[in-house]
């Protein structure tokens, strides 16, 4: 029995992820070569949730203070606060009977904030998209007419993120906010081509960077309506987006829009119920890289609840669960990637209510349409928060 149609198809795939990845920058490789699903085009979205939102898979990111979502919550800041979250994700890519794994490291969140009279201002730095990614492929080069083997490796390390200021205030039962966004970060991709008989050829080393710079605007509101029961809904509103290079402007495009809605119900007791639904127009990034990295418009949703379970030193232990079911921003070729995920996560004070630590688990599953190609990953969420 022979596994060669499999193979082939499998090599197939991960070339056509490879491409997709490298085609930013203008890198294309013909070889066989390994590759993710998760960080095509421009990147990975997080979500701009915090730890404690993540346990219920972003369903109470509209009332969450600490995501960087919906301006109103930040009327909930209290005297102060201070929060900062890392972010661990081991993936496996599967391409037939193909594997590969990687793991990545993310700072996703980060931000504070204080009372000013009757107003609560915040601001927050979120990872908007994470871009890091090796690939490698094995292939041939001529060399005084004659092919010589060579392994080429490529490696991205980057991020977009997103820079906060906002405001919240209340007024009678309704929760208002408003925040003025900032895009910036940078992409930089290594090449490296080595050769098998290094006597006789050196190693080839290629670096490319390039900058992003862009503008928006936040607003938001979350209304008790009655009760246990509230309703939340936010706006992001993109300006121009630009790419640059050596201070020199390469292309232009916007950043992506964003509208998202909220149910909580926090009648029962020990239990709040939540669900969220979001509108991401990630097309509107399509022109600031080359034709191989294409953006889709998508639409994620997102259930859980958060359960009190018992408590620490007289403070209550919150437990969390949630499911939530997302489409990546950006196609492989023209094939688009979905991702599905369990979540959970506890919330626990270690210094009373001055100091929480959160936790969050995802176990996420990410395909590409008609199951060419899988990608499985453990995430696990971190977050400190202080309120001085």
């Amino acid at each position: 029995m022979t596994h060669a149609p499999l193979r082939h198809r499998a090599r197939a795939v991960s070339r056509l992820v490879a491409v997709a990845t490298v085609g930013l920058i203008g890198l294309t490789t013909t070889a066989r070569a390994q590759g993710t699903l998760s960080t095509q085009g421009f990147g990975y979205p997080p979500g701009g949730l915090s730890a404690r939102a993540l346990g219920t898979a972003g369903a109470t990111g509209e009332f969450d203070l600490l995501s960087a979502l919906n301006p109103a919550a930040i009327t909930e800041i209290g005297s102060g606060v201070v929060t900062v979250q890392g972010q661990p994700e081991f993936r496996t890519v599967r391409v037939g009977d193909v594997s590969e794994r990687s793991r990545v490291q993310r700072l996703p969140l980060v931000g504070a904030g204080l009372r000013v009279g009757r107003v609560g201002v915040m601001i927050t730095a979120s990872t908007l998209l994470d871009r890091s990614f090796a690939t490698q492929s094995v292939g041939s080069a001529l060399v005084d007419g004659r092919p010589v083997p060579t392994v080429d490796d490529y490696e991205s390390r980057g991020a977009l993120t997103e820079l906060r200021l906002g405001a919240g205030w209340q007024w009678k039962s309704l929760r208002l906010g408003a925040a003025a966004v900032a895009v910036s970060g940078d992409n930089t991709v290594v090449r490296a081509r080595t050769f098998p008989d290094s006597l006789r050829f050196g190693a080839v080393l290629d670096t490319a960077s390039i900058g992003f710079q862009g503008l928006g605007a936040a607003l938001g509101v979350n209304w008790r309506v009655k009760g246990g029961l509230l309703l939340g809904a936010s706006l992001r509103v993109g300006g121009d987006l630009e790419s640059v290079r050596s201070d020199s402007v390469v292309t232009r495009a916007s950043v992506p829009g964003r509208i998202g809605a909220g149910i909580l119900y926090d009648g029962l007791k020990g239990t709040i119920l939540a669900a969220k639904v979001e509108r991401v127009s990630w097309s509107a990034m399509n022109g600031l890289g080359t034709a191989a990295t294409t953006a889709q418009d998508v639409t994620n949703w997102s259930a859980g609840a958060e359960i009190f379970a018992g408590s620490l030193r007289a403070y209550p232990v919150l437990w969390r669960v949630g499911y939530a079911s997302r489409q990546l921003p950006f196609l492989i070729g023209t094939i688009p990637v979905s991702e599905r995920g369990l979540h959970t996560g506890v919330g626990v004070p270690i210094v009373g209510e001055r100091a929480v630590i959160d936790v969050a688990a995802q176990r996420l599953q990410r395909r590409m349409t008609g199951d060419a190609a899988r990608e499985d990953a453990w995430s696990f969420t971190v977050g400190l928060t202080v309120r001085p």
